[in-house]
């Protein structure tokens, strides 16, 4: 599936998996979510009970909101097993910055705060081929809470601006089991034809 996405710099197309759904800031999450949770369940091939939609359905529905906390220009939510739930919901957001600006300095700004770091930040460029891409992976604690999450985001840089696409797992067993399709998902970020 391919998801154009356009009023930032410059317009892309995301290609996903069908164990991800996209949701966009303008979309009626109920419905959404109704809608994903289905589209999960038919995929799997299992017949779920009512309560088990109900409770697929609002676990779309929480990430979502959380997603449209901030600004974005949407999100994609990874359920590739509906009896296990949701497993992340990663969010697509778009800078802008002055033409020249060095790749560290836009590195900067998805850093967390030093005191928070619980290792040091790994920082890598993609080889592959594509659109060019750096993956920031942090460990952290908040303070509010006391719970240690993995940060991990996708920054595809351009000449005067980039994309990203960020996430929070709340469990870094789970955040390196997963690390594999999130990485899938970053690959299927590509330049819109003829933009």
């Amino acid at each position: 599936m391919g998801v154009e996405l356009t009023g930032g710099p410059p317009d892309i197309v995301v290609d996903f998996s069908a164990a991800w759904a996209r949701v966009l800031p303008d979309d009626d999450l109920a419905d959404w979510a109704r809608s994903a949770a289905e589209q999960a369940w038919a995929l799997s091939g299992a017949r779920p009970s009512a309560l088990d939609e109900e409770r697929l359905a609002a676990e779309f529905t929480i990430l979502a909101r959380v997603a449209f906390q901030s600004p974005c220009f949407g999100a994609f939510v990874f359920c590739p097993a509906p009896s296990q739930g949701v497993r992340a919901c990663v969010r697509l957001i778009g800078l802008r910055y002055p033409p020249g600006t060095e790749g560290g300095t836009i590195v900067d700004e998805f850093l967390l705060p030093a005191e928070r770091q619980l290792l040091e930040p790994q920082v890598e460029q993609s080889t592959d081929a594509g659109l060019r891409r750096i993956r920031i992976r942090q460990r952290a604690w908040s303070a509010d809470t006391g719970r240690v999450s993995d940060h991990v985001a996708y920054v595809f840089p351009g000449d005067d601006g980039a994309w990203a696409l960020t996430t929070s797992l709340p469990d870094p067993r789970e955040a390196e089991l997963l690390l594999a399709d999130l990485d899938e998902l970053a690959a299927g970020v590509q330049l819109y034809p003829g933009g």
